[in-house]
Formats: C-alpha cells, structure tokens, sequence
C-alpha cells in the first residue's frame, strides 16, 4: 500500500495537495457522527399509566434516555419535579412517583441533549365525566345494558355498535373501588378504578359487532362498565352490582419492583436447533394490578404466551452462554372478605366452565384420589355450606397437617395427607383437592411471599370459589409459620406477589421435542424449558424473582 501512494504521488502531483483537504473532511465527518450519536434527543414510546394521581408509580419507555438521571429531569404540566420523585433511571426506562401536587399536561424529558417529544398525562383527579360523541364510527358505544343491576358473576348483555366482528384482544371493564373509599378532589363522589372481565374465570361468553355477552368481574362494584377495543374506549353504562354473600375490601397499597433472570451455559451443539424459555410472568387479579414489564436484557419471541415470557433461542453453537433478564413493576392490593355465611348457598351454577375446570381434577390437584375425598367427607359431615365447608377443611389441615421445610420435593399431596406433613406447597395442593372432592371450585396459588427486609421466597397458597361472591383467598401456612389460626382465612396481605393461578396447560412449540418441568416453583406450568434439533445438551440456572423496589 505504501508503495502503490508513493507511485501515485510520483505521477500525479495535485495528489498532495487533495489529501489534507480530504484527510480533514474524513475527520470531520466522524466527529460529527461520534457527536451525533452522543447527542441524540431522548425519546418518549410509551406512558403508563397515562392517567394518574398523587402516589402513583410512573413508568416512561423510550430511548436516549441516558444511563443515570445525572442532571436530566422531567417535566409535566410545565413543572420540573423534584429529586425526589425518581425511583430509577436507564437508556430505555423511567420510574417515578408522582407528587402531591402534579397537573394534567404534556409530560417531557429533558437531558443534556435537548428535550423528548411530549407525551400527555391526566391526573385522574381532574377528569371530568363527559359525554362521549356516539356518533363518531370508529369508536365502540353501548347503547343499553339487560339489567340494571346483576350479582357478581352474573351474566350481562351489552348492547351498542362497533364492538368488532370477533374479540381478539378487547376487553370489558368494570369499576373497582379501594376500602376506604378515595373522595374525588373537591367532590362527595368516590374515585373509582377499572378491572377487565377474567379469561381465568371464563367471563367473556359472546363477542359480535352489536352485542357482547359476559360475566361480571370478580372483585367489581357499581359503576360504569366500558368495552375497549382497538379503536379506543366506549361510552360507560352505569350497572349496579350486587355481592349477597357479603362484601370483598380491597385495602392497603403497595408497588413492587421485580426481576427474573434465567442463564444458559455449558451448551453442547452444533447449529440448527432451538430452545425455547418460558420465563413466568405476575398474574393480573383484581388485588394485583398494572402488571408490566419495565426492561428486558433481550427482547422476547412473545411477551405474553399463557402467562409466560416465552423465549426462542436459535442455532446455539458450542460453548454459548446466554442470560436473559426481565424487571416487572406490579401494584398490590391487600384483600378481605367479609362473608354472611348464612347468605352463602350451595351451588347452582354447576354446568358453567368455572365450575367444571376448577372442581375436577388435573395434573397437579388429585381430587379424584380415593383418600383424599374420604378425608373430606370425613371432616366436613353433613355441613352443606360451601364457605363452612371450606373454613372446616383450612381447620382441619391447620391442626392434623404439621408445616415441614424438609420434604421430599417428589411428594404429593395425597402423601402428604399420609405422612401428615408438608411445604407450603403440599398444604395448598390438598386443600384444594379436598375442597374440589366436596364440588368446591379451588385453585392452589404459586409466587413469592416478600418478609419484613424485602426478600422475597417462593410460596404458595390456595383460592376457593364462592358462587355470587367470587375468589376468596387462603394462605394454609400462615398457621404453622405465626400460629394465628384464623387470620389467613378469608384475608389476604400486600406482600403476597402471584405467578399463577391453578394449573396452566401447554403444549410444546415443535414435535418430537424435549422438555424440562420445574417442580415446587413459584410457577405453575408444565413447560419451562423446551429444545430441539442438534442440541445434546446445556446448563439451564433459574434465579428466583427478587424484589429490587418496594414503594
């Protein structure tokens, strides 16, 4: 090379000349593009919730956002809040607490390389109830309701125009209400929330474009009920909802911060081949809200695969090693049930899907074993209560089944009844084999249980079904962990943080693939890891959800 400029340099002279300039423009070029890169404008995706008020944690995605706050800042409304406020700051995630005193506007950040593109943000407070434009084509409008009032999981017919041909990913909302009721600013009204209707509990029952079928929410109050669809958001309608059996209070707040990490090493392989990670996510119930996931060190194949993060891996070589990490932000809501027993009445609605799936019994829950139904028979008597029934089983496995860290991880709950111990685990799991044996529906409840210094362990606990009343919570360790008999019946706290509700079946991606099951986690699912082709074999590290923030 050096002898080809040498020769060129001979023969063409001007060459000299043409180099300084050229040299200089080549550097002035990279400089540019080294200053652009690092003066890039953040850059606002995503708000959420875009409506909020005072206490509220904030979540704002984008880009260029810069590593740590430094002296970056938000602002909305025109105010730049305070130092305070900000809980974390990343390249691609904002997590703030609003003040006391923030405003409607358009919300910006600001750093040194200039200020985002707005986005607009309500405080709920100051909303006002106005009357949406029906004529408008694009959006839904319900035009009129079956009933003026109905029971919880009672059935309602919508009535209106442009709810879509077919549901895909629209949803019906109800109102929900914290206890103590929040006032409106200003106003004797009551601040009320939203819940959407349950694929859990199967409430969703027809969807055409003119009439939408459902059953109302587990945890709704009376209020205004809206269906959303991709077009946006219908007119509400006001129902009036009835709870006969009593009254479920949903209490003290709190908002956490998790992560999740899985890691992949030790891969033996050799090109075409797949691997799939299902790495669980926190459920959606109506005490545990605006779950969503705040950073991902890979962006995943789906974000949301019947209740999983699912992964795909592809093409893994010798020696590979990857790790995967997830951060979730959730807000949890204390839960009490306040039952009349005498209003409790044995159960009508036996041929509905929710009664059929969660009294029969499936890969986890052995309600069809011979002792175990004899068992619950034996405890229950003559009692015909559902409720009472219930509260007797939660006795009996309190007083005759002793809470046991070190149990054979294999065991079952038909073994534990044997052996007359067991984890949480074993506890849960027979309870609602027992409480299914009776026509119960129940559900055994995994995720982690977060202690007095923010560590979270993997718990689990159980759910049983109360007809016009709903999911009534029921933590059968808490009695061998505290010794207060009685406390965890019916009540619920904060700290409980769920990954699953009852048995969740999958199936595998591919034919003729190989599976990994993870047992006694703080998920339910069948299927964590997933591989297939020239893959023989690898080292798989699942790190327990930790609690990075509590708020």
């Amino acid at each position: 090379m050096r002898a080809f400029l040498s020769l060129l340099f001979r023969k063409h002279p001007m060459m000299r000349f043409l180099l300084l300039p050229a040299g200089f423009l080549l550097f002035s070029l990279f400089f540019s593009a080294v200053s652009l890169a690092a003066n890039r404008k953040p850059v606002i995706e995503s708000l959420s919730p875009a409506i909020g008020e005072p206490g509220d944690v904030i979540v704002i995605r984008g880009k260029h956002f810069g590593h740590d706050r430094g002296d970056s800042w938000i602002e909305i409304g025109g105010d730049r809040l305070s130092s305070s406020t900000y809980l974390s700051w990343n390249d691609k995630v904002i997590m703030l607490t609003l003040p006391s005193t923030v405003v409607d506007g358009l919300l910006f950040v600001h750093s040194r390389s200039g200020r985002s593109n707005p986005e607009l943000f309500a405080n709920r407070e100051n909303i006002p109830v106005s009357v949406r434009d029906r004529a408008d084509p694009g959006l839904p409008a319900i035009s009129a309701v079956s009933a003026a009032q109905v029971p919880v999981r009672g059935t309602l017919t919508l009535s209106g125009s442009n709810f879509g041909i077919t549901r895909n990913q629209s949803q019906v909302f109800f109102s929900w209400q914290l206890d103590p009721a929040i006032p409106r600013s200003g106003s004797t009204q009551t601040e009320l929330s939203v819940i959407p209707c349950s694929e859990h509990d199967f409430d969703y029952e027809f969807w055409s474009d003119k009439e939408v079928r459902i059953r109302v929410p587990d945890g709704a109050v009376s209020g205004n009920v809206y269906v959303k669809t991709d077009r946006g958001l219908s007119n509400g309608m006001q129902v009036n909802v009835t709870n006969p059996a009593g009254i479920k209070k949903f209490g003290t707040r709190r908002t956490y911060v998790l992560s999740a990490e899985v890691s992949v090493t030790n891969v033996v392989a050799a090109g075409d081949n797949i691997l799939y990670l299902r790495i669980p996510r926190p459920s959606e119930t109506p005490s545990q809200q605006a779950v969503g996931i705040t950073a991902s060190s890979v962006e995943p194949y789906m974000e949301d695969y019947r209740g999983a993060i699912l992964h795909r891996l592809e093409n893994l070589v010798e020696g590979d090693k990857r790790q995967i990490t997830h951060s979730f932000i959730i807000t949890n809501y204390s839960v009490d049930c306040s039952v009349n027993e005498a209003r409790v009445k044995p159960y009508e609605k036996v041929t509905e899907p929710l009664y059929t799936t969660y009294t029969a019994p499936d890969s986890l829950v052995p309600a069809s074993d011979p002792a175990i139904a004899s068992q619950a028979a034996a405890v229950v008597k003559k009692e015909k209560n559902p409720w009472k029934q219930a509260n007797l089983l939660y006795q009996w496995i309190g007083s005759n089944i002793a809470w046991s860290r070190n149990v054979n991880p294999r065991n079952t709950a038909a073994q534990s009844l044997t052996d007359k111990r067991g984890d949480s685990q074993d506890l849960s799991v027979l309870f609602c084999a027992m409480a299914r044996s009776l026509g119960i529906p129940a559900v055994p409840v995994a995720g982690i249980l977060v202690d007095a210094n923010r560590q979270g362990a993997v718990h689990w606990w159980a759910e049983f079904y109360v007809e016009n009343f709903g999911w009534v919570p029921v933590d059968l360790a808490i009695p061998a962990l505290d010794g207060t008999v009685g406390r965890s019946f019916g009540s619920l706290d904060v700290n409980h943080i769920a990954f699953s509700r009852g048995w969740t079946d999958q199936t595998p991606m591919l034919p003729n693939s190989k599976v990994v099951w993870r047992s006694r986690s703080w998920a339910l699912q069948p299927i964590w890891e997933e591989s297939a082709g020239n893959i023989t074999g690898y080292t798989s590290y699942w790190a327990e959800p930790k609690v990075s923030g509590v708020y």
